[in-house]
């Protein structure tokens, strides 16, 4: 295990490969619903990755050492590469012609395959570090009332994968500071600067408290908050030479982090043939329809279970003007070299021998 900056660990080949392949295998076996990021983008932005490894084209996978995913350096890395793309291969030439000359020099066995990595790339459509964007659900001109949904999918300060969605109502006889405008046809949305501002602000907040937040919004009537949580990820990738164990560097400190640690420090100690690898998916949803508040997810408590004695009375005075309750749950997906283990509630997820 390499830390080569805070909260950062490098991954090196064949290592980054089998973590890498472990982690797209996995999204795909959990069968993410849409209140998560899309996973296609996020698979194609893995196997781009490897691809890149696997060429030679860069070294190195950073990975988040506390969620366990690959971390911004890595997730921009083939957004820049898709980027300069067309304008590479247009200074390259033909692929033919450098794959004829690579008995020549190394260089052009390099650019060849640089070539085909670009070519691949640029019908490749990858997972965004942040994007947000605004969407009509309805509007109703008479009454100047409009419903709108706001999604933001982005990496997050902490290392996690997140996509927020919020919806809410306006009546327009309330805009007095506009947080969401119409066009002249009433069919486009856009937020404005502040308000997407803040979004973007509180998108590390869970539901329940975003929710809070957002009630006192001027003009606003919130209706749903609901977030998709890709990670933490832990893995222990065994080395070539069979004795050493690469493992996710700073496992986080929750019920989770803590029982990883202890197979680790265990029974776990002595595995140096297959790799593993458990992800962890979330979703936290806060709405004015939920009939019961419920958690089976004892990685991150309800906000209520969280507060103290004396902030508890502020807590219920809060729940009770949004008139919003909480959702959450948890899963995973193990994966153990080749073998599959089903998803299951996380208060369950103690690795297994």
């Amino acid at each position: 295990m390499t830390v080569v900056a805070l909260h950062t660990q490098a991954l090196v080949q064949p290592e980054a490969a089998t973590y890498l392949d472990l982690l797209g295998r996995s999204l795909h076996a959990a069968r993410l619903s849409n209140v998560f990021p899309e996973r296609r983008p996020l698979q194609q932005s893995l196997e781009t990755l490897a691809e890149s490894l696997r060429l030679g084209l860069h070294g190195e996978l950073y990975v988040d050492s506390r969620a366990g995913l690959p971390n911004l350096a890595s997730f921009t890395r083939p957004l820049t590469d898709k980027s300069v793309a067309r304008e590479s291969l247009a200074r390259m030439g033909d692929r033919a012609a450098l794959e004829a000359r690579a008995g020549e020099a190394e260089v052009f066995a390099r650019l060849a395959a640089k070539h085909a990595y670009y070519e691949k790339l640029q019908d490749r459509e990858l997972a965004p570090v942040d994007h947000q964007r605004v969407l009509l659900r309805r509007h109703d001109p008479a009454s100047g009332t409009a419903a709108f949904r706001i999604e933001l999918t982005k990496l997050d300060a902490s290392g996690v994968y997140v996509r927020l969605q919020i919806e809410l109502t306006q009546v327009s006889s309330l805009w007095r500071r506009k947080v969401i405008d119409l066009d002249k046809d009433g069919e486009t949305a856009a937020a404005s600067e502040a308000f997407r501002s803040m979004v973007y602000r509180c998108a590390d907040l869970d539901a329940e408290a975003l929710f809070m937040r957002m009630h006192g919004a001027e003009g606003v009537s919130v209706e749903r908050v609901q977030r998709g949580v890709i990670g933490p990820v832990l893995f222990a990738m065994p080395t070539g030479s069979g004795v050493q164990v690469i493992r996710t560097a700073e496992a986080p400190d929750d019920a989770l982090g803590r029982e990883w640690h202890a197979w680790s420090v265990g029974v776990g100690a002595a595995e140096h043939e297959r790799p593993e690898l458990l992800a962890a998916f979330a979703t936290d949803s806060a709405a004015l329809d939920i009939r019961e508040e419920r958690s089976n997810d004892p990685i991150s408590p309800l906000l209520r279970d969280r507060l103290r004695d004396q902030e508890h009375a502020r807590y219920r005075a809060c729940a009770s003007a949004t008139r919003s309750r909480c959702s959450r749950t948890a899963s995973s997906w193990r994966r153990r070299g080749s073998r599959r283990w089903p998803t299951r509630p996380a208060r369950q997820l103690a690795p297994r021998t």
